[in-house]
């Protein structure tokens, strides 16, 4: 059997993905940030709004 590589899957494949690390980044934001008061140390940080950091994740993983 040979290896598939990413490029190759299913666009369903490609978007389950990146839903699923998408979702791993709000879980961390919310669990490790946010609820021990990391985001005074992160500048342009907003608690429970849209921010750069989050945009700079969606560009990341995606």
């Amino acid at each position: 059997m040979k290896k598939v590589s990413f490029s190759e899957l299913p666009s369903l494949v490609k978007a389950s993905v990146f839903v699923s690390l998408l979702n791993a980044w709000v879980l961390f934001e919310e669990v490790v940030i946010d609820r021990h008061g990391l985001w005074r140390y992160l500048p342009f940080y907003k608690v429970g709004l849209f921010c750069v950091w989050d945009l700079a994740a969606i560009l990341l993983i995606g």
